[in-house]
């Protein structure tokens, strides 16, 4: 781009194609104030959108049926034209269905895949800071449910993986591209962050970490560099539009091509909902199973929303032909991509309903959820580079609609000023990733033939409900407002949302209903419900594990397990379920990794490590529960200390159930009342069941013998993509080897011994 000096003439560029877009709209908007009686533009320059019939496919393909054409800025732009793009539809009639049979083929690409994860912003919204220093910390620090947003992104792929192993028996780690920043000190914040967790129980290896550059923040109305102290530029990253040229730079292309790795799922780590159910899966298996090069996962987008949307964008292109009459002839470049709002005015979009009286867009959200091909996307920087100039960062921008903080050298004192930075978009970089054809898909056929043309693209979408999608906590909440929208707080409510859909395909009655807002910011949820990602991910498999019961008003369920079976059990108060190995055993490692400080790292043999490594396996806690009721007084729901969405939540009972090392927990036929801690060791099973008196309960402490456990799930995928678990008792461990539980087998064993559950 030209070092600093390209920077600053590209900003400055920049800002004022933004400013005369801004002054376009005033004078728009003021003309229109005075001639009230004109409802239509009279030039062209405001874009409508033109509703038409749909053409809802089997499939759940949707044909576009809304077109917005771009302002004549250029002669270039005058030939674009967006489109309501289609795509799978996970939403609507028969999409659950659809993301089964996509999940499904996600899941058998699992060796294939990686995974890439920017979270090198700043996270200035948050005004997170370490209750010790109180240093500024970055995003991916935030303690979510308990944990950092970091640690929750590894759990979701971690599950991932599990249920890969469950199907085949085969362990894949996929490798992990993570880009950080200096920003607050975050690449070093980052790796601490990894080497206190042991890496997860993964390689360090298995990591590639590298850095996304800092630029300087410039002031909207003089252009001016912005201080934050004498002689100390105020510096944020630049977008993460970056990516793509610096996993080139840094080799990460080649890195993951040595691991056989063709594609990536790419996830921002200010969205803790992107690993719901099928939604990473899906994206995954419909990029794979058809060779594509770039995807979207999309929702529902609310009219005037400060967020981008996806568009089918179409180009037409002259393409100089000798052989033809008139020399050439015009031609079609399609891509479904990216439009930022803050461009909405410049390209002349406007932002309408899909319908009259509707407040959801025609478009739907860009999320940051992408899915790319590989070879597809390096193949894209490589042609950009070799071009020179600033394609290589892709839909550079600059947005005018922030206000920051800064030093003013001349008034002695800070003061706050209207500036931004050039940042480039990651998800843009489909733009370059066009199908050509010879004649526009929206008038070329319908039906098949339609449909065919579009499952040719490069590029492609999925669509699916908003809270199973995207719920981001960017900011954090003024508690003076009752909005919630990108906050902790927002993303903890549709948590507990998806949490209560979970529960009804479980079967489960007398959940209670999460509350609307208002309730929600005042009182809390009407019940808490936490999970490991593990014990699915897929929601119809964690349907065939819980399977009936009750979670009364104020209850809170928290399973910290994956091999689990609860069987109508009722909650009434809180039951805490925590196993130290959810999805396996640690082994112990045999070197240390050396780091070259930026995030690769090296075996050295002959260094000792302490370090494990997780092992995929039946060596973990287990917890099988059949007609019990824990009741307890739970969670104080009055406290003022407790903060639902970091799980920091204040007890007057509990019921807690605690698994070390491979460990089995077991109750049947029983009430379990007031404080309750039950801890079972390594190597050992506890069995709960009803004691000769009134109320009384008789535990027994048994060891576990042999390699196996006493019973287990076993999971295979049918040829609809349905991931179907069959429970079955390993017949050679006696689990009725008590006396007092002999009598009660007879009763169980046609529920017990072995059965069936289909998605």
């Amino acid at each position: 781009m030209g070092g600093l000096i390209g920077y600053q003439l590209k900003s400055l560029q920049l800002i004022l194609a933004a400013s005369n877009c801004q002054a376009n709209s005033e004078a728009a908007a003021a003309i229109s104030n005075g001639n009230s009686s004109s409802k239509e533009p009279s030039n062209g320059t405001a874009a409508t959108c033109n509703n038409g019939t749909s053409n809802a496919a089997s499939n759940g393909t949707t044909v576009p049926v809304t077109e917005v054409p771009a302002n004549s800025l250029t002669d270039d732009q005058a030939h674009v034209t967006y489109h309501v793009p289609p795509g799978l539809d996970l939403a609507g009639e028969g999409g659950r269905q659809l993301g089964v049979r996509a999940a499904a083929q996600g899941l058998l690409a699992m060796p294939y895949l990686s995974e890439i994860l920017p979270v090198g912003g700043a996270g200035d919204r948050l005004g997170l800071k370490c209750e010790i220093t109180k240093d500024c910390l970055p995003a991916a620090m935030l303690p979510y449910c308990g944990r950092t947003m970091m640690e929750g992104l590894i759990r979701d792929l971690q599950a991932k993986e599990y249920l890969y192993w469950h199907l085949t028996g085969t362990q894949v780690t996929t490798p992990v591209a993570i880009m950080t920043s200096d920003a607050k000190g975050n690449h070093a914040r980052i790796i601490g962050l990894m080497e206190k967790n042991d890496w997860f129980g993964r390689s360090p290896e298995s990591f590639r970490l590298f850095r996304q550059p800092l630029v300087p923040v410039i002031d909207a109305s003089d252009g001016r560099w912005l201080l934050i102290k004498p002689l100390q530029l105020v510096m944020k990253p630049g977008g993460h539009g970056a990516i793509w040229k610096l996993m080139h730079d840094e080799g990460v292309f080649d890195w993951l091509q040595r691991q056989g790795r063709s594609a990536a799922l790419l996830r921002q780590i200010s969205n803790p909902m992107a690993g719901v159910d099928t939604t990473l899966l899906a994206l995954a298996g419909t990029g794979f199973s058809g060779r594509r090069a770039f995807g979207f996962m999309s929702c529902e987008r609310v009219v005037g929303a400060a967020e981008g949307m996806n568009v089918l964008q179409e180009h037409k292109v002259w393409v100089e032909d000798s052989s033809h009459p008139e020399g050439g002839t015009w031609q079609y470049e399609y891509a479904i991509t990216n439009v930022e709002y803050t461009e909405f005015e410049r390209l002349g979009i406007t932002d309408q309903p899909m319908h009259e009286g509707s407040s959801h867009s025609a478009f739907p959200a860009n999320t940051n959820i992408l899915y790319v091909g590989l070879a597809a996307a390096r193949a894209a920087v490589e042609k950009a580079i070799a071009a020179g100039g600033g394609d290589v960062l892709p839909s550079l921008i600059f947005n005018l609609k922030k206000k920051v903080k800064v030093l003013d050298p001349f008034l002695q004192g800070e003061r706050e000023v209207r500036a931004g930075r050039m940042e480039c978009t990651m998800q843009n970089l489909a733009d370059s990733l066009t199908t050509r054809t010879k004649q526009p898909l929206t008038t070329a056929g319908s039906g098949g033939k339609l449909l065919q043309q579009l499952d040719a693209l490069k590029t492609f979408m999925v669509y699916n409900m908003r809270r199973k999608v995207t719920s981001s906590a960017k900011k954090k909440r003024d508690p003076r407002s009752p909005h919630i929208h990108q906050t902790p707080e927002g993303a903890f409510y549709d948590l507990q949302r998806n949490a209560w859909q979970v529960l009804q395909r479980c079967g489960m009655r007398d959940v209670p209903a999460v509350g609307d807002v208002q309730e929600y910011l005042e009182h809390g949820p009407g019940f808490i419900f936490l999970f490991h990602p593990a014990l699915g991910p897929l929601w119809d498999i964690i349907a065939q594990k819980v399977r009936g019961g009750a979670l009364m008003e104020g209850s809170e369920l928290v399973m910290e397990v994956a091999e689990a079976r609860l069987v109508d059990v009722t909650v009434d108060g809180s039951l805490l379920i925590k196993a130290d190995n959810v999805v396996g055993h640690v082994e112990s490692a045999v070197s240390k990794p050396s780091s070259d400080g930026n995030g690769r790292y090296s075996n050295n043999k002959g260094n000792s490590s302490s370090n494990g490594r997780l092992e995929y396996s039946a060596v973990n806690g287990r917890v099988h529960m059949m007609n019990v009721t824990v009741q307890n007084i739970g969670v104080d729901w009055h406290h003022p200390g407790n903060v639902y969405w970091q799980h920091k939540v204040n007890r007057h009972e509990a019921c807690r159930v605690l698994l070390h090392g491979k460990s089995e927990f077991e109750a049947y036929d029983c009430k379990i009342s007031g404080n309750q801690i039950f801890e079972v060791p390594d190597g050992y099973r506890m069995i709960v069941t009803s004691g000769s008196v009134t109320g009384s309960l008789s535990i027994q402490l048994l060891p576990l013998e042999g390699d196996i456990p006493t019973w287990e799930w076993r999971y295979s995928m049918e040829p609809s993509g349905a991931v179907v678990l069959e429970f079955a008792r390993n017949t050679s461990l006696d689990l009725w080897s008590s006396p007092l539980l002999a009598a009660q087998r007879q009763s169980l064993q046609d529920e017990e011994e072995v059965l069936h559950f289909v998605i």
